[in-house]
């Protein structure tokens, strides 16, 4: 069963990339949409966008008259574990709070593939620490995997700039749970809708796990690129990216970016019950613009 009652949904992180797509999406479909920005310019009076920054108390009336929060803020900015961790995850469990607290109905905590047990990087176990107490609260959790399609955004881009170089370092055993773009955006207005969501991760992803090498060469064959490939040590690399982060070097990928490339989810999560509320998540293919029945 699906409501019917039209919502106002707040997005938390609706400058961000997988944000912009979620506020455009639900205002297509018919949503009232708040967007929540860490910081909004003083001559904006828009009651549609309200200011929310992880890092600083949360207003009480920044959550009034929304019945749903889709919570995709993260700020990936700190560089330093503590306080990237008491930004995000002490930043994440206010947001939380306060919204519960306003009479917010639903409250969807955007996670990723990489928070799983047994994971190594500090990401997915800031957003599995985050997760926990979404769950305790009886709200719901996606994990979405890598995001491509339409306008690329977050690592896909990162990728797409490795894609274009002459020789793309590979990494043996590397592979990841690819989301489209649009089967994301269906999904989270299904769960913006849907009567009743077990408290339980949802991973949003191909069941079927893509190998690092075939992102990279359809990425690269996107980009009318005909690289050569080298098998690297992803440890050695891993190494290479943590010196040049204390030098505090610019670069295109994160070393605990890196480790999520690496050390990916062995699974997709929650499947019986995406399966139930009817979606279904396309393989990986780079030019791909069109559905398939996978599930």
């Amino acid at each position: 069963m699906v409501k019917s009652a039209k919502k106002t949904v707040g997005v938390t992180g609706s400058n961000g990339y997988l944000g912009k797509m979620l506020v455009a999406a639900l205002r297509e479909q018919g949503f009232d949409v708040v967007e929540y920005r860490r910081s909004v310019p003083h001559d904006v009076s828009n009651e549609s966008i309200r200011s929310l920054d992880l890092g600083a108390p949360i207003q009480h009336q920044a959550f009034e008259g929304v019945q749903c929060v889709i919570h995709a803020a993260w700020d990936l900015r700190e560089t330093d574990p503590s306080r990237a961790w008491s930004r995000n995850v002490g930043g994440s469990k206010r947001v939380l709070e306060a919204a519960l607290e306003r009479g917010v109905e639903r409250f969807i905590f955007v996670s990723s593939m990489s928070a799983y047990f047994g994971s190594e990087q500090d990401y997915g176990l800031m957003k599995l620490a985050v997760e926990r107490s979404v769950l305790d609260a009886h709200q719901v959790v996606v994990r979405p995997g890598l995001v491509y399609g339409g306008e690329p955004g977050g690592m896909a881009l990162a990728l797409t700039k490795l894609a274009r170089l002459p020789v793309i370092p590979l990494f043996r055993g590397a592979q990841q749970f690819t989301l489209h773009s649009d089967d994301f955006l269906t999904a989270m207005k299904a769960l913006v809708n849907v009567d009743e969501v077990p408290s339980t991760p949802l991973g949003l992803a191909s069941p079927s796990p893509t190998s690092f090498k075939e992102i990279m060469m359809s990425m690269a064959v996107g980009a009318d690129n005909s690289p050569r490939t080298v098998v690297v040590p992803w440890h050695v690399v891993l190494g290479l990216l943590r010196i040049a982060e204390r030098l505090r070097v610019p670069l295109p990928v994160r070393s605990d970016s890196l480790l999520g490339l690496v050390r990916p989810a062995p699974s997709v999560p929650g499947r019986d019950v995406t399966d139930q509320i009817g979606l279904s998540f396309r393989r990986f293919s780079w030019g791909d613009v069109s559905p398939s029945n996978e599930k």
